[in-house]
């Protein structure tokens, strides 16, 4: 029970990370799509922010939880949080013991280690995420014309993930379908536009995912 109370936590987090993209206004159906709200989450104060990242790294650290202490990292590198007792570099090779070798988790920690990076329009977009069995997960986000985009999906090793990407005119421009969940789509977009992400979870069961754009 505490480990589900944990991963909403986390989830809520998740959502704010992509607030500088715009709300998606798809007119198609698309079955049980969870559609990520990007605009109307209120981000919570620099203090609100700190206390969710000591209370997930004491729960990783009582449970030995690696994804506990993964979100509290990413919240310490976002808000530039760094304190003498806690630090996001040190979550993130303490959550490497906890993962046990599992290469989807140190996957996401290696992604995770990165700091401050530019990309799609401004800044790399990111987001640590759960997503439900037989459910579609969609973003927008804009990249430049004429350079490479690239999208990759890293999930915990649960279910399998599939990724597509879409124009502004819904077409289909690439996708990753493979039998796993780890997922990558290059492209040269031919105009600066959004495009639409999609994440489908095609297991009955939850995963969940790192996502993260250049």
């Amino acid at each position: 029970m505490k480990r589900l109370v944990v991963l909403a936590v986390s989830l809520c987090f998740a959502i704010t990370t992509f607030a500088q993209n715009k709300k998606i206004a798809d007119t198609k159906n698309y079955p049980n799509e969870e559609k990520k709200d990007t605009t109307t989450t209120q981000i919570p104060p620099s203090v609100e922010k700190l206390k969710l990242a000591l209370e997930l790294s004491r729960y990783g650290y009582e449970n030995k939880n690696a994804v506990s202490l993964i979100t509290a990292a990413q919240i310490l590198n976002q808000n530039g949080f760094e304190l003498d007792e806690i630090n996001a570099e040190l979550l993130l090779d303490d959550a490497k013991k906890f993962a046990k070798g599992n290469e989807h988790l140190l996957a996401i920690i290696d992604m995770s280690d990165t700091g401050p990076v530019r990309g799609a329009i401004g800044e790399e977009k990111y987001s640590f995420d759960m997503i439900k069995g037989y459910t579609t997960d969609t973003y927008k986000v804009k990249f430049k014309e004429n350079k490479k985009a690239v999208v990759q999906v890293k999930g915990v090793g649960l279910t399998d993930l599939d990724l597509y990407i879409y124009d502004r005119n819904g077409n289909l421009i690439t996708s990753d379908t493979s039998d796993s969940d780890n997922c990558e789509c290059t492209w040269i977009p031919k105009w600066t536009s959004e495009f639409t992400i999609r994440i489908k979870n095609r297991g009955g069961f939850y995963n969940m995912y790192y996502m993260q754009t250049n």
